[in-house]
């Protein structure tokens, strides 16, 4: 299937749409007709008119020509000509004025995006290696000419060994969707639950760290990784679970089983996680590679480390790599700790099969919304029920898309601690459940810290000018191996949302201390500073010496 490491510009911006008829001349004179399978398409959605949603049928055929499909069974190679207009290309396949809409999809492999309200911009420009190739949208773009658009996409090949296809949500989730796929037998997947939709956006709207990945008035959500690169979520979410991780497997054996074999991995001596059977080694991933299982996490379609990588991948995101024989095909055990993929979880939790595809290797254990089939006679996609109906995201601010505005002062506040200096964690004004103990070295921290603790740090002053956008914690912890948490500042109340969130796991000891960073909405004035505390185990987790603020 078309992926998101191969297409050209889904990182960049589409262009304004143009006048076409004299590209569209040339465009279809290239036109290639080949064997189809029959496709119908359902608007269910019970909010949307048939004559709302646009289809855009687009990827590569089997030479790997990019192009699209804008007439059924025909696939349209892009040519020199359409790489140097200068603008948006008229591919857009509307729905019948009523009932389903009938449509013959070539062999090719690719997406079929929907658009609701709007049309996508879709441009013919020319790759690194000089030829002609589609730029795609980018929903988590704030800038993308898109990005106002109500839109989603399907994914899916289909050549001479059959039909193979997915309601992807690794990007973003926007647009309900299932699929039927008939011939040889039987395949659905991506069905929601009843009232899913909604379900979605409000849990998580309601997971600390994850509410910001909700774009407008749900009009999408977005993957962490997306929201790293947008500045809506922790970039260092996931380190304390990958130093947890590292360490642990600095000391035991980690064993995955991959393609009818077994690996044996240990950290080794440079701080790489070293596998036997020619499946190499894998440098230490940053919360970004986790999400994307890209990176360090990179996987080679070579049958051995490939394989390998998936299972890492999968066991980070799912938060059960902790456990040393991979792959751990007990569902009920993915996504419990609370370090984990909530974007994953929450989407899986709101299918009615409990599949969904929510990081890139979510088919790992097979748990992806994914089905094929080697004699397909026909799929049916449908547009399920909505719910509430989507609004529009806000217009990007001109500085930043993705900064919100600064937390605003309370009036005439009173003069306060500077947040740019170190704030002794000992210092609070007030707490619940926190205790102080003597640090090694001299000086005091706050400790025997659990799910549920809070610390109030008053009339910290942030300043008027530039606000601040980073938070930093001295802390140390010697947690046992599965237990770990969140450190979440949240301002003037314990159960604000919060400003900034990060991920604690054991250090190596309770006076091993660190300096651990992490991403804050940017704040300006005088506020009482709350760090809350969250687990979903019982136990200690953390101690703080200190805390500071960075602009």
């Amino acid at each position: 299937m078309l992926t998101r490491r191969t297409v050209l510009g889904l990182a960049g911006a589409g262009a304004a749409a143009i006048g076409v008829p004299m590209v569209a001349s040339a465009l279809f004179s290239r036109a290639e007709a080949a064997d189809g399978l029959p496709v119908t398409i359902v608007n269910s959605t019970g909010v949307h008119p048939n004559a709302a949603i646009r289809m855009y049928v687009v990827g590569t055929d089997p030479a790997g020509n990019q192009g699209y499909a804008s007439g059924s069974g025909v696939f349209t190679p892009l040519g020199a000509a359409d790489a140097g207009s200068d603008g948006a290309l008229d591919i857009a396949v509307r729905l019948s004025p009523s009932g389903s809409t009938p449509f013959t999809l070539p062999r090719m492999s690719g997406r079929i995006y929907f658009a609701i309200d709007g049309e996508l911009a879709f441009r013919a420009v020319v790759d690194a290696a000089g030829r002609p190739a589609l730029q795609y949208p980018v929903g988590w773009l704030a800038t993308d000419p898109s990005y106002q658009v109500l839109h989603d996409f399907f994914e899916f090949t289909h050549n001479d060994a059959g039909m193979f296809c997915n309601t992807t949500m690794v990007d973003m989730f926007s647009i309900p969707m299932s699929a039927r796929l008939t011939g040889a037998g039987e395949a659905v997947t991506g069905k929601l639950v009843d009232g899913g939709r909604d379900a979605i956006f409000t849990a998580l709207a309601a997971q600390p760290g994850f509410e910001r990945l909700v774009v407008g008035d749900r009009i999408r959500a977005i993957a962490p990784g997306h929201g790293i690169g947008a500045g809506l979520f922790s970039p260092t979410y996931f380190d304390g679970y990958i130093e947890e991780i590292w360490s642990r497997y600095s000391s035991e054996s980690l064993r995955v089983s991959a393609n009818n074999g077994t690996c044996t991995g240990r950290v080794d001596g440079s701080g790489r996680l070293a596998f036997d059977n020619g499946a190499g080694s894998f440098a230490r991933p940053t919360t970004q590679d986790v999400f994307f299982c890209d990176g360090a996490l990179l996987a080679p379609n070579d049958g051995v480390s490939g394989p390998v990588a998936a299972v890492l991948g999968a066991g980070f995101n799912r938060s059960v790599l902790d456990r040393p024989d991979q792959p751990v095909t007990d569902a009920a055990a993915f996504y419990r700790q609370p370090v984990t993929n909530h974007y994953a979880r929450i989407l899986h939790e709101a299918t009615a099969d409990h599949r969904a595809y929510g990081f890139p290797f979510d088919d790992v254990t097979g748990a992806a919304a994914y089905i094929e089939d080697h004699q397909p006679t026909h799929l049916e996609i449908t547009l399920t029920p909505f719910g509430t109906p989507a609004g529009r995201p806000a217009d990007p601010p001109p500085a930043s898309a993705a900064a919100p505005a600064p937390a605003s002062a309370p009036a005439a506040p009173p003069a306060g601690r500077d947040a740019y200096a170190r704030i002794a964690a000992d210092g609070f004004a007030d707490q619940s459940g926190i205790q102080t103990e003597a640090t090694t070295g001299g000086g005091r921290h706050i400790g025997f810290i659990a799910n549920g603790d809070w610390v109030r740090y008053a009339a910290v002053d942030f300043g008027t000018a530039a606000p601040a956008n980073q938070f930093v914690i001295r802390t140390a912890s010697g947690a046992p191996p599965g237990v770990s948490g969140l450190v979440e500042v949240r301002l003037d109340g314990p159960g604000n949302q919060p400003a900034g969130t990060v991920a604690v796991a054991d250090t190596g000891g309770w006076q091993s201390w660190r300096e651990v960073p992490g991403n804050l909405a940017p704040v300006t004035g005088v506020h009482d500073v709350y760090l809350t505390f969250t687990s979903g185990q019982p136990q200690e987790y953390v101690n703080i010496s200190w805390l500071t603020f960075r602009r």
